[in-house]
């Protein structure tokens, strides 16, 4: 009796699972050994470097290629996202926060590039 194509395609899938390592094989490798990786990042060593030990030790069997991105995705892009960002504050009256200001001091300069048609006597040479 022959077999239709999807036990067939089934059973060919649950093959290739067996024999290839899977991704999440390789994240857990690397989340066992993630401290010791933060640690050796923060005494400078060099993250080819880091790996090579790793490697030849056994804690991690895949690529450079695959360790740099866990480095990528488990170390540098958690500690972006701990750093909280800097809240602005906004006063609930707008007027109020003008009071305090004097009435005849100018208002600051914006920085960067701003045209005025008339010169400055200061700015010429």
């Amino acid at each position: 009796m022959t077999k239709t194509y999807t036990e067939a395609l089934a059973e060919w899938v649950k093959q290739r699972q067996e024999k290839r390592p899977g991704q999440d094989l390789a994240a857990v490798a690397f989340m066992a050994v993630r401290e010791d990786v933060k640690a050796a990042i923060g005494a400078g060593y060099a993250q080819k470097t880091i790996w090579a030990h790793l490697h030849e030790t056994g804690k991690i069997p895949y690529r450079y290629e695959t360790f740099l991105k866990h480095v990528r995705k488990h170390i540098k892009e958690a500690k972006r996202e701990e750093v909280p960002k800097a809240a602005k504050v906004i006063p609930d009256n707008p007027t109020k926060a003008a009071v305090g200001r004097k009435k005849d001091t100018k208002p600051t300069r914006k920085e960067g590039f701003t045209f005025e048609a008339t010169p400055r006597k200061e700015d010429l040479i």
